[in-house]
């Protein structure tokens, strides 16, 4: 850099596509791509930051031996300089219906920072972090880890003053091991964590650690009673200082938890109960999560955002309440390594108690479910294409990868 007077950089990008003058890009090499190969004079930026031995003519290039390493100081750097509060949350399955309707809660007070949808690895969290100044109140996190270590990286860069961890279920097993690595892998959120946590008291791992714990047992410190729940919407209460009765438009109680550490964070950041209440009543959750698509001759519960066995069995459960014939299409259950068999012969345990039922099922290891099997999403279209679909309830469920996004859209056009 001896060549070059000091150079003020606005931003720090991971994306070309994005890059300006005054930025400076930092590549990185990921699973389907290397950054470097796009690293050229043309690049709209003013520094580049490689790990390779690369020499531009027009744009400074600083070497470096880890450019995930700066990624992580420079989030740090960020973090200091911002006093007021940060949330991140964590779990298997619930994180970002959490931070979504938090979000909502806490923005009728107070100015709030998140990160978009489920960026929620060391370059989304990263690209909220460098946003934050301190005109925002709170900033939430939603922290993902697919390794051991990950959630500990992304803690001591956020530095949360609350913590949260929705439940610890089986995704991700693959490649963790057992669940008791899963659980170990969340509880990393405490290291980097200058404040308390909150957690899922019904959980069988979660109930045994320290913490404020939210759920339906008697052993937690905020306890949902008088459950009830339909096809539309769940409704439960609880008791504060008076009680109050909680309406979800969602049926699913594997909800509640979340439903109650959100009220928790409300109540400890000074938001009304009652808005707290209204909130959570109008709170609609994320398309593709048990999402409820009515259409002139049939009805889609779009489900098929992602699978783990939990969120399997949350989205199932929910249809022993629908009276209407049904149509189950699940696609596989990713990430599950030497596991994964286990785990879709289980499924078959939950489709015993829903009646009036019709499974599908495509890919490889949904083939253990006991169904009619189908390798590819194209063939069980064309099936679909042979039966009458009139006033069933279809459901849809598979990990994101399966692209049921397919199905889901031929059904939205017959």
């Amino acid at each position: 850099l001896n060549n070059y007077k000091k150079i003020k950089i606005k931003d720090f990008k991971t994306d070309t596509r994005t890059l300006k003058k005054g930025d400076c890009f930092i590549a990185l090499k990921g699973k389907k791509y290397d950054a470097n190969d796009f690293i050229n004079d043309k690049l709209k930026c003013s520094v580049v930051i490689t790990d390779k031995n690369i020499k531009l003519k027009n744009i400074p290039v600083i070497k470096v031996d880890d450019t995930y390493e700066v990624l992580y100081k420079l989030g740090i750097y960020f973090r200091n300089n911002y006093k007021n509060k940060v949330i991140c949350i964590t779990g298997s399955n619930g994180k970002t219906t959490l931070k979504e309707l938090l979000y909502n809660i806490l923005s009728s007070k107070y100015k709030v920072l998140k990160n978009i949808g489920n960026e929620n690895n060391i370059i989304g969290v990263f690209n909220t972090i460098k946003k934050l100044n301190n005109e925002y109140d709170f900033a939430l996190f939603e922290l993902g880890m697919n390794h051991k270590g990950e959630i500990e990286r992304l803690s001591k860069m956020t530095k949360p003053t609350t913590a949260i961890i929705t439940n610890v279920g089986s995704s991700h097993i693959g490649n963790l091991g057992s669940r008791k690595n899963i659980y170990k892998a969340k509880m990393e959120i405490k290291n980097g964590l200058i404040g308390n946590i909150i957690l899922n008291g019904d959980n069988k791992y979660l109930k045994k650690a320290k913490g404020y714990k939210c759920g339906i047992n008697c052993n937690n410190d905020l306890i949902a009673y008088k459950i009830y729940s339909n096809s539309k919407y769940l409704l439960f209460n609880i008791y504060l200082d008076d009680e109050y009765e909680i309406i979800f438009k969602n049926p699913a109680k594997d909800y509640i938890p979340i439903l109650l550490e959100t009220i928790k964070i409300g109540i400890d950041n000074n938001i009304d109960i009652q808005t707290i209440i209204k909130v959570i009543k109008e709170y609609k959750t994320y398309k593709k999560r048990l999402d409820k698509i009515v259409l002139k001759d049939f009805t889609i519960i779009d489900d098929s955002y992602n699978a783990s066995y939990e969120s399997v069995k949350c989205g199932l459960t929910t249809l022993k309440e629908v009276k209407q014939d049904k149509l189950i299409i699940l696609g596989d259950m990713l990430e599950l390594g030497k596991f994964s068999k286990k785990y879709h012969k289980k499924i078959n345990n939950i489709l015993r108690i829903i009646n009036k039922k019709k499974v599908l099922t495509v890919g490889n290891d949904s083939k253990f479910i006991h169904s009619l099997h189908f390798k590819y999403n194209k063939d069980l279209i064309n099936y679909l294409k042979t039966i009458n679909l009139d006033g069933k309830c279809i459901y849809v469920k598979g990990s994101n990868a399966m692209k049921l996004y397919e199905i889901i859209d031929y059904l939205k056009k017959i």
